[in-house]
């Protein structure tokens, strides 16, 4: 039973982690110093893998050389296939020649000079590329070579292992710098998140500030505010208004009562009064006037209107008289109507007396500034609701800043540890 070999010499998988350094020194820094700190240390480690890469590519130029050296005896060899069938010898030329052609393309391809890291990048890549194609094909075709060509086989993978050995140091400086890049990266989306916090931050703070003044300021408004609505309702002024205002509230009753018998005579009437409406010939505001006697008399009824008045129900009369306004009884409506008539005097001395009561008690009300008062206590309200809405917009702002500063003592530690242990120091940030 024939063995397979597998010739596998492709990219070394490492997940190096980034040395931690003991820690020796403190040093308080601040974050825009954090990136240059990081850059002085990733320049040595670059430099180191451009080395290193120059000194693996001379290394694995000598292997290529030998590879190369034994490919070409293998391409010479005949491998001594005579005696072999000859479909089996067909195959295993076919091997041989696929093993001959890659392997020779991999072993005079130029490599990069490394003189820059992304030349050292590039030039493992290259590696990387060439030493899998070279176990690919050796792999794929691993009876043949080691049944035909035993001491080749050997040679081969002795040769390429090198490759790999060197291969693998300079992948493993690569890895160093690439994690270090890695771990700044974080660091500086950190530094970011770290600066932008610290903004908000300081902006709630500045808008704390600014609240603490408002609500010190509405503070003292309600208090002269509070002060001055309580000399208003001391003052004698006050007193003397207080005492006419109660003189004219009970008399709203008293109004009510005229008002209530005005409202009842016109009830007796509204029939004929609304029909005449629909047929009178009156001219708009004679016709606007006969509405409202309709709909609140009270307020129709003045001296200047009962002329107007008289002359509107006694253009009804003679509508019932005449049987243009259909009623039941018309006898009893044009009585009503005469009655209302009569009575219009009455009503206006009613109103007008009322009237001069009111007004007399009303002009008294000047001896003292009630528009004064009211603009006080409105302008006290106004600023208890407003000093209400600072104090939660306060206790809100307070919450956020105290979840902030939370939130920024935490990523301040984790910055601090993650360049500790990179730099080997002990960080504070400023």
């Amino acid at each position: 039973m024939i063995k397979k070999m597998v010739f596998g010499f492709g990219k070394k998988k490492t997940h190096e982690q980034q040395p931690t350094a003991p820690v020796q020194t403190e040093r308080k820094v601040s974050l825009e110093e954090i990136p240059g700190i990081l850059h002085e240390i990733e320049l040595p480690q670059m430099a180191e893998a451009v080395e290193i890469a120059q000194s693996t590519k001379k290394e694995i130029e000598a292997h290529r050389k030998k590879i190369l050296s034994l490919i070409l005896h293998l391409e010479s060899d005949d491998l001594k296939l005579d005696d072999v069938d000859k479909s089996l010898r067909v195959i295993v030329k076919r091997g041989k020649n696929a093993i001959v052609s890659t392997i020779k393309k991999e072993t005079t391809t130029v490599l990069t000079s490394a003189t820059k890291y992304d030349q050292a990048v590039l030039l493992n890549m290259e590696i990387s590329q060439m030493l899998k194609k070279m176990g690919d094909v050796l792999g794929q075709n691993s009876r043949i070579i080691h049944i035909f060509a035993k001491k080749y086989a050997d040679n081969l993978k002795e040769e390429i292992a090198k490759v790999a050995k060197s291969r693998n140091q300079l992948q493993t400086s690569i890895n160093t710098t690439e994690n270090f890049r890695t771990d700044g990266k974080i660091i500086a989306d950190l530094s970011q998140k770290i600066s932008e916090q610290r903004t908000s931050i300081a902006q709630k703070n500045y808008r704390l500030s600014e609240i603490e003044l408002e609500v010190k300021s509405l503070k003292d408004t309600i208090s002269s505010l509070e002060k001055q609505i309580h000399d208003l309702k001391s003052s004698e002024e006050h007193t003397k208004f207080l005492e006419i205002k109660n003189k004219i509230d009970p008399m709203s009753s008293e109004k009510s009562e005229i008002k209530n018998v005005i409202d009842f005579q016109f009830s007796k009437i509204s029939r004929p009064l609304g029909r005449y409406s629909y047929i009178s010939s009156f001219e708009k505001p004679v016709r606007k006037m006969m509405d409202e006697l309709l709909a609140n008399p009270y307020d129709v009824i003045s001296p200047h209107n009962k002329d107007s008045i008289i002359h509107i129900l006694e253009a009804v009369e003679k509508s019932v008289i005449s049987g243009s306004i259909s009623v039941k009884d018309s006898e009893k409506s044009t009585e009503q109507i005469q009655e209302t008539i009569s009575k219009l005097d009455e009503f206006v001395s009613l109103k007008e007396a009322y009237s001069k009561k009111v007004s007399a008690l009303e002009k008294d009300l000047t001896v003292f500034d009630i528009k004064s008062l009211e603009s006080k206590e409105h302008d006290l309200y106004k600023a208890k609701t407003d000093i209400a809405n600072m104090e939660r917009i306060k206790q809100k702002l307070e919450e956020e800043i105290n979840d902030g500063n939370h939130t920024l003592a935490k990523n301040i530690s984790e910055i601090e540890s993650d360049v500790a242990r990179l730099t080997g120091s002990k960080v504070l940030l400023k």
